[in-house]
């Protein structure tokens, strides 16, 4: 009977643990493919994204905005060295969308990033970015901030407020028109 009931928590471990792996690389492949409604039905109602050092997003629609924000930007994830323990699926990931390339960032890590899983969906994620993502993206930012002075282009106080990012699909969208004027008057007068 003992051994019985091992093989049978044993198993039923195992399945969880594949069940939590392919809930995952289902969001990967969602999200890459911009599909926010299939991305959103593998939330869970109370779900909450950390990243870390910088902000926690709570609830679904806080998400869809970051899903919104993500899909506007092309985003594309890539998770590697990923391993299942308990209800949490552990991997590296690498992004790459449209706002970094136009601020001459190639991919940026976080690693690790958790994903918490609870009765089959996902119900927390914690993405740790390295240091230099942030040493990165704030040099960029400083940059943007001293050339909307120079030039008067105020458009970055409609995309940060009180020092974070308003994520939705619009302030993306103004986010890549900003960035291309931005890279415009670099290349004018870097020939100066």
């Amino acid at each position: 009977m003992k051994t019985t009931i091992i093989i049978i928590i044993s198993l039923f471990t195992i399945s969880c643990s594949q069940n939590s792996f392919k809930l995952v690389k289902t969001y990967e492949k969602l999200h890459n493919l911009h599909d926010i409604e299939g991305a959103m039905s593998l939330y869970h109602n109370e779900i909450e994204f950390e990243l870390v050092g910088t902000w926690i997003k709570s609830g679904k629609e806080e998400i869809r905005e970051l899903e919104e924000w993500d899909g506007a930007l092309n985003s594309n994830l890539k998770f590697e060295s990923i391993y299942v323990k308990g209800d949490s699926v552990f991997c590296k990931v690498i992004e790459k969308n449209d706002w970094f390339k136009a601020v001459g960032i190639q991919q940026i890590i976080h690693d690790p990033t958790i994903f918490i899983v609870s009765n089959g969906l996902i119900k927390k994620i914690i993405a740790n970015p390295t240091k230099e993502v942030g040493e990165q993206i704030g040099s960029k930012i400083g940059s943007i901030y001293s050339w909307s002075n120079v030039t008067n282009d105020n458009t970055i106080n409609d995309l940060i407020k009180d020092g974070e990012f308003i994520y939705s699909e619009e302030s993306a969208k103004k986010w890549l028109k900003l960035l291309k004027r931005w890279n415009d008057y670099n290349t004018e007068n870097k020939n100066d």
